[in-house]
């Protein structure tokens, strides 16, 4: 009873944590769509400047980083940008259709920062960022929510009280992340007289540090009373990527401190079945059962209580896509119970192979004499 409850247990906990794991690895394979390679942000802290001075200042920057050989191309972003732990949401209209979507206001130079490639219509230009009316690409989840099948690009919006045509396409853009999944995603052009909170600059390949005390240094001067703060796409990623990874990591070690415990539990189970039954393996190979017949006969005991206590497990688990409890794709979850119990038998196989292969090698006539 208690190994049919181990095996039970360890059924579950496989369950949650390879849900966890797959469900991950899924998102990870999906494209990021965007290159982080050489990436700076600089960060803008406008304190108390007046709204007509910060104006005055970002024009200066963009005439300032015109200078720097070092910069490959720079652009102008809200908060919201890559790694950033910042997510802007806002309600979008299409007919009699409302939507909730993640809002990206930048300029026209964000497509060549980013290397966000459009697979319909065209990124911003120039001309739209001082039209009156707005336009934006969105990304194709967005697209088939609200026109189906449709080309999207001509399409008009509806951003709060204003209008917004649609004039790209692009697919994905997982600005959270390599982990995070792909959401409802506009990017949209701004007023002439919007203020930004970042600077994105790509570098040319082998600019170093030197270039970033510079580069601050200079700008700092020509903004005063801005805080100016650079940081590094990669190691911006590798702390999103590092939230992720610990927890796994340390439901892999639980995992496998439960497992060899019930590893454990199994050969101590098994050995001490063979002692008690050492008559009964005696009769078996003296009535002419081979050493394979005997091997096996122990493994398949095990293997029917291992079958029995998933049995069990598999029908709560099976619970989850059922109830859509954390809105995961099913075969996220059905994966995972066929990935436990693959786990779980081959458990079984490792376990048990070696003490019933003890056991068939028994002389007949030994193992009765013992009794």
């Amino acid at each position: 009873m208690g190994l049919l409850f181990e095996f039970f247990f360890s059924f579950l906990v496989l369950f949650a944590v390879l849900t966890f794991i797959i469900y991950n690895f899924s998102r990870y394979r999906e494209p990021l769509g965007f290159d982080i390679e050489n990436m700076w942000q600089v960060n803008i802290s406008w304190n108390e400047v007046p709204k007509e001075d910060q104006l005055v200042y970002q024009k200066i920057f963009k005439e300032q980083l015109k200078n720097y050989p070092q910069i490959e191309h720079f652009s102008f972003s809200n908060h919201n940008t890559p790694y950033g732990h910042t997510v802007h949401i806002n309600g979008l209209k299409y007919e009699n259709n409302e939507v909730a979507v993640h809002l990206f206001q930048v300029d026209e130079e964000f497509q060549k920062v980013y290397r966000v490639e459009t697979t319909a219509g065209r990124w911003f230009e120039a001309p739209d960022m001082v039209n009156t009316k707005k336009v934006a690409v969105i990304n194709r989840k967005l697209s088939e929510q609200l026109f189906g099948e449709d080309n999207p690009i001509g399409k008009n919006l509806e951003y709060g009280e204003e209008p917004v045509s649609v004039v790209g396409l692009v697919d994905h853009y997982k600005y959270q992340g390599e982990f995070s999944t792909t959401e409802n995603q506009m990017f949209i052009s701004t007023a002439p007289d919007y203020v930004f909170g970042k600077i994105l600059l790509r570098l040319r390949p082998g600019t170093g540090a030197s270039f970033e005390s510079k580069l601050i240094k200079e700008l700092s001067q020509l903004a005063k009373g801005t805080i100016l703060e650079v940081s590094y796409l990669d190691n911006m990623r590798k702390d999103v990527l590092l939230e992720i990874w610990l927890p796994m990591i340390i439901f892999i070690v639980i995992s496998g401190f439960l497992i060899l415990n019930v590893a454990m539990g199994l050969f101590g189970v098994l050995w001490q079945n063979i002692n008690i039954r050492k008559a009964e393996i005696g009769v078996r190979r003296a009535m002419g059962a081979t050493q394979g017949d005997i091997s096996w006969q122990f493994i398949g005991e095990v293997m029917v209580l291992a079958t029995l206590a998933m049995a069990i497990g598999a029908f709560f688990a099976i619970q989850f896509p059922l109830l859509d409890v954390f809105g995961l794709p099913p075969m996220i979850y059905l994966l995972a119970i066929g990935a436990a119990t693959l786990v779980i038998y081959s458990l079984v196989v490792i376990c048990a192979f070696f003490p019933s292969r003890q056991a068939a090698q028994l002389h007949p006539a030994m193992a009765l004499h013992e009794e």
